[in-house]
């Protein structure tokens, strides 16, 4: 992937350190699709210009209904129906405000924000490399990436926090029309140093991820499989 840190122009002067905290849409707003975990080649939830999902209210009653030819010609709202209906939304659909929401509440006194892509619009090009079988079945196309390097004050300290969302397209060749499907899987997080995350969390990624015993202090792997 290759990128750059995004300025912000202010005053006829360009800044790479911005003050303040990211923004993220919200309402109508977010319903955008380069950040949604629905494609237009996945039919769009059946969205048009005029009916668009407010992602910041509870989800349209259709998508607890049982579809048909009827209600739902076309098949793009039963397509989606299962990500608009999951007891993770709205972040099922737009995973990237729970970063929004994480930011609730804190003090964040400047940012940087790099972004970076393996499928750039015009210069030099990145790429991807898939194995066989994942370039026969599933073969992935393009990897995008925000990553924003945030100052947070906290109890007086400042405190570095890292808020990325990184979107892999995957082409299935399924649909309604035969044509391929660009499935964008989306994985966000809000990360820490461990010395700066609040004392209750601290404890239960310790018990978690690291030995009490005689080796306390190293790293034992899975969780789940301690020992």
């Amino acid at each position: 992937m290759l990128g750059d840190i995004i300025p912000q122009n202010k005053d006829n002067t360009t800044y790479y350190l911005i003050e303040g905290s990211p923004q993220f849409p919200y309402g109508k707003e977010a319903w955008e699709t380069n950040h949604l975990s629905i494609s237009r080649t996945m039919g769009n939830a059946g969205v048009t210009p005029e009916k668009i999902i407010d992602l910041d209210k509870p989800a349209p009653e259709w998508v607890h209904e049982t579809l048909n030819d009827d209600n739902d010609p076309g098949s793009n709202k039963i397509y989606t129906q299962r990500i608009l209906a999951d007891e993770l939304y709205p972040y099922s659909v737009r995973p990237d405000l729970r970063l929004r929401d994480t930011l609730r509440g804190q003090e964040v006194s400047n940012y940087v924000h790099i972004r970076m892509s393996s499928k750039m619009k015009t210069g030099a090009q990145g790429g991807i490399l898939n194995v066989p079988f994942v370039n026969r079945f599933v073969p992935t196309v393009q990897v995008d990436m925000n990553m924003w390097i945030e100052t947070v004050i906290e109890n007086g300290k400042e405190i570095l926090q890292l808020q990325y969302e990184q979107i892999v397209f995957f082409e299935f060749d399924f649909g309604n029309d035969g044509g391929t499907t660009s499935w964008p899987h989306i994985q966000v997080n809000t990360l820490r140093k461990i010395e700066d995350i609040p004392e209750e969390q601290r404890k239960v990624i310790e018990e978690q991820f690291f030995s009490t015993g005689v080796n306390a202090g190293a790293a034992s792997g899975c969780p789940y499989h301690k020992g």
